[in-house]
């Protein structure tokens, strides 16, 4: 495939500002139009050159293992993906100085030591080294409107100047049929996105066995532990300023507790005001609405969701927070927002079911904390948990399936975060502590590659609100090891399915940047790349027929009769090569002597190689002295 030094210039480019790193994508460009445009010329011999393969193969190797080693799947290969036009830059320059041509020889391993005609048929590294920088671009850029449009025409100009002979004049067909690509690409993304969004949502249905409506105003225990069972990735978070770690962002909250179910006395919502004046910025949220609907993730401190979602925001009695009639993608930045802080204490905070009283009352090891001070209660309670109880998913009988809070009070001592929660909250009721049942997610795994927070299903999280000294803190009794068991527990197939909801995402951004953009925009960049065909199209013509024009004389003044030394000198190469012994490609004739006199011993004699010795030297003496023999 034909591929103009252009073509690699600006796509080195491309890389550089898709990488956000322009200066290296500006210095490797302008030096690889230096040395394909220079004379110059490196002489290398083959180990040389073989080397420098070598080499640039080690690079390749140690840049992928490391950021697979410091960063894992897929991020480490995504990123190793986006940095190879680096890795392998060398090889390209060298390739283009070098007076010897880079063949599979030298490529392959394994042909190295081959004779084999085809192992030294030369390779162009131009087309696969700018197909490498372009899927780099796109695997490492930040979406944006401009991206796609440039991308797509840089492939669209590769492919036109690279067409196959005879060249087709049908531009209007090119152009057709660049655009038939170019919307299939968008109609592709936006199924694949859709599909695996389809997916994700149907897998967690069928696994989490749990209630669908995202307003509901009850919990059952043991939800939460289903949710957990699947991996899919439903929020993405970019924490602002130096927030603890980890951080509780809460979906639901639950004041009473009947035979283990909780719910909400008091669920009226109600429409939240706009931020007024200068709001401090809480969280970033990237994340999907159903059928319009979602609950927003929020801090303890509340706050108002704005920017990209439409529709209408609700504010719970609670403090949830919630948005409907929104479009399918959200895209939201959380401000602070005065009085978003949960109600007081109320007398339901206080309420204690009878025959959990009874329970409490088989732990003597608790009773003794009435004496002390709420705070001192709190941290007591805290120790006994941590001292005495594990955390696991899998609790209760294996045949009927029944878990209850006396089995894992009592003998048990393990749970998954519903049970340590629910007891959490019903002992410090008796206690005297009001407390409240909260459901939401635990911010802890960061991906460096969407440089933000996932949130997956089994991030679901629930823990206590606990009125201490006149204000609700947050108490997590689940054991802090919780994450890193599930984490044990994950499928092999996380990393592709990751890598998958990447990409989906991506896609879907890519497209959505798109389609904001103006209708003049779209004429602009329509016209733009018409013209720039147009003038491709142009421009080689106009050099095909000043080629025509000058060949005839090129030829008449450059046609010189072979001398009488390469005469002998070609005619020395037939006879070899009839034996057996051809003369490679790229070898020196005094190279291919020194073979002849190694490998042709049992095939010439010593006249017959002598006779070789005198021809090969009388053509060095013609061409380097200008003397003949």
């Amino acid at each position: 495939m034909k591929t103009s030094p252009i073509l690699l210039a600006l796509g080195l480019m491309l890389w550089g500002f898709a990488s956000t790193y322009p200066v290296i994508g500006g210095v490797l460009a302008i030096a690889w139009l230096v040395a394909a445009r220079s004379h110059a010329h490196l002489t290398l011999a083959e180990p040389d050159l073989m080397r420098v393969v070598d080499l640039t193969a080690v690079a390749a190797i140690l840049t992928t293992g490391g950021l697979l080693a410091a960063q894992g799947l897929p991020n480490g290969l995504l990123l190793a993906t986006g940095w190879l036009p680096l890795a392998l830059f060398p090889l390209m320059v060298v390739s283009r100085l070098s007076s010897t041509p880079v063949t599979l020889r030298h490529l392959a391993y394994s042909l190295r030591r081959s004779h084999h005609p085809e192992a030294q048929r030369p390779v162009d590294l131009l087309p696969p080294y700018l197909a490498v920088t372009l899927l780099a671009a796109g695997t490492i850029a930040k979406p944006s409107p401009w991206f796609y449009w440039v991308l797509a025409l840089l492939i669209g100009g590769w492919l036109f100047a690279a067409r196959p002979k005879p060249h087709s004049a049908r531009l209007a067909a090119f152009i057709a049929a660049s655009l038939l690509a170019i919307s299939g690409g968008f109609a592709l993304g936006f199924g694949l996105e859709r599909t695996q969004l389809a997916l994700q949502q149907w897998i967690s249905d069928v696994l989490s066995n749990a209630d669908a409506d995202p307003f509901r105003s009850q919990t059952r225990i043991g939800d939460l532990g289903q949710l957990k069972l699947t991996e899919g990735i439903v929020w993405r978070v970019e924490k602002v300023g130096s927030r603890r770690s980890p951080l509780l962002l809460r979906t639901g909250v639950f004041s009473y507790y009947s035979r283990g179910i909780w719910g909400a006395h008091r669920n009226a919502f109600e429409p939240m005001p706009p931020v007024r004046g200068a709001a401090q910025v809480l969280l970033h949220l990237q994340g999907e609405t159903r059928k319009g609907m979602a609950l927003i993730p929020m801090p303890l401190e509340g706050g108002r969701p704005e920017g990209h979602a439409g529709g209408r925001v609700d504010r719970g009695s609670y403090g949830v927070i919630r948005i409907s009639d929104a479009s399918t993608e959200l895209d939201l930045t959380i401000l602070s927002q005065a009085h978003t802080l949960p109600p007081p204490p109320e007398t339901a905070d206080l309420s204690v079911p009878q025959d959990f009283q009874k329970l409490f009352n088989q732990l003597p090891a608790l009773h003794g904390l009435r004496e002390r001070q709420p705070l001192a209660r709190l941290v007591g309670l805290e120790s006994w948990f941590r001292e005495h109880f594990r955390y696991t998913l899998f609790l209760g009988d294996q045949s009927t399936g029944a878990r209850d809070l006396a089995r894992f009070l009592l003998k048990d001592h393990a749970g998954h975060c519903e049970y340590f929660a629910t007891s959490t909250v019903l002992i410090l009721r008796s206690l005297g502590i009001p407390a409240r049942y909260v459901t939401g997610y635990s911010v802890q795994e960061y991906s460096r590659l969407e440089r933000a927070y996932l949130l997956r299903n089994r991030h679901a999280h629930a823990w206590v609100d606990a009125w201490i000294d006149g204000r609700w803190v947050e108490v997590d009794t689940t054991p802090s090891t919780w994450l890193e068991a599930e984490e044990d527990a994950a499928p092999f197939w996380l990393p592709a399915y990751d890598l998958l909801s990447y990409l989906g995402r991506r896609l879907g951004e890519w497209r959505r940047d798109l389609m904001s953009l103006e209708p003049s925009s779209w004429l602009v960049a329509f016209a733009g790349s018409t013209v720039l065909v147009l003038a491709a199209l142009l421009l080689r013509r106009v050099r095909r027929q000043q080629q025509k024009r000058i060949k005839p004389t090129r030829q008449q003044r450059y046609q010189v009769p072979p001398s009488s030394e390469s005469a002998a000198f070609l005619k020395l190469e037939r006879e070899l090569a009839a034996l057996g012994l051809a003369r490679h490609a790229s070898e020196p004739p005094r190279s291919w002597l020194q073979r002849l006199r190694q490998d042709g011993q049992s095939v010439l004699t010593t006249p017959q190689l002598e006779q070789a010795h005198s021809i090969i030297e009388a053509l060095y003496r013609q061409r380097y002295s200008g003397q003949p023999s």
